[in-house]
Order: C-alpha cells, then structure tokens, then sequence
C-alpha cells in the first residue's frame, strides 16, 4: 500500500515539475520574442533618426534652428 502511495505522489511530483518547467521555458521564450522586437523597432527609430533631412548643411544654421525650436516649446 506505501509503495502504491509513493509511486503515486512521485508521479505527481514529477508531472507538477514538468510543467513548472515548461511554464519557466515558456516565460523565457516570451521574453526573448519581446527583447527582440523592441530591438527591432529601436533600430528602426534610430535609422529614421539617423538619416532624417533635417541639416542645413552648415551648423551655425542648425543651431539655431533648434534654439527656435526650443523657444516654441517644440524640444
């Protein structure tokens, strides 16, 4: 009878951890999935950024392009 018991609740034991396992695996794959997107889509923000046609071509120019901007509240 203890040992039909004990196999019972090993069985138990095993299938429990089983799915805490999978649960964990589970977990990580989602966060991985989810670092890779905002990866993604950080460099895809920063390409638009990087080639974005907003220079003048001469810096004084810019500068005060963006002191204007600023005084509008645009920064």
């Amino acid at each position: 009878m203890m040992g039909a018991l004990r196999r019972t609740l090993y069985a138990a034991g095993a299938a429990l951890l089983a799915l805490a396992l999978a649960f964990h695996l589970g977990q990580r794959r989602a966060r991985a999935r989810q670092r890779a997107a905002e990866d993604a889509a950080y460099r895809k923000t920063r390409e638009r950024i990087d080639h974005a046609p907003v220079s003048r071509g001469d810096a004084a120019d810019d500068a005060a392009w963006l002191r204007e901007r600023a005084a509008r509240g645009g920064l």
